[in-house]
């Protein structure tokens, strides 16, 4: 019985263990760009549905996305339970945040 106490624990940490793959979720979304944040912009915004989210690594969009305007596009994300913190004209700001694991034009 001793031996086999390990293994149930060990069993029930590994069944409770989060799969990344399980996180990553797929989406049509909206993706904003709001300007250049050297000219006072506030960079990109994802909406998804009736939220808005800002990405945390806002560097791996391509620049074909930094268009007036709104842009429909796939996306593969995951919610980040966390906020991100940015500025936009020079005021600090903090939104929900995501992380994009691939962007499409839809």
């Amino acid at each position: 019985m001793k031996k086999l106490i390990p293994f149930l624990i060990l069993f029930i940490i590994l069944g409770c263990e989060d799969k990344q793959e399980d996180k990553i979720q797929e989406a049509n979304a909206v993706l904003r760009w709001d300007g250049d944040y050297s000219y006072d912009g506030c960079g990109y915004f994802i909406v998804i549905g009736e939220r808005e989210y800002k990405p945390e690594d806002e560097m791996s969009i391509d620049d074909s996305f930094k268009v007036s305007g709104v842009v429909d596009v796939f996306i593969k994300y995951e919610l980040l339970n966390e906020m991100v913190s940015y500025n936009c004209s020079m005021q600090p700001m903090v939104l929900d945040g995501i992380e994009l694991h691939s962007i499409e034009n839809r």
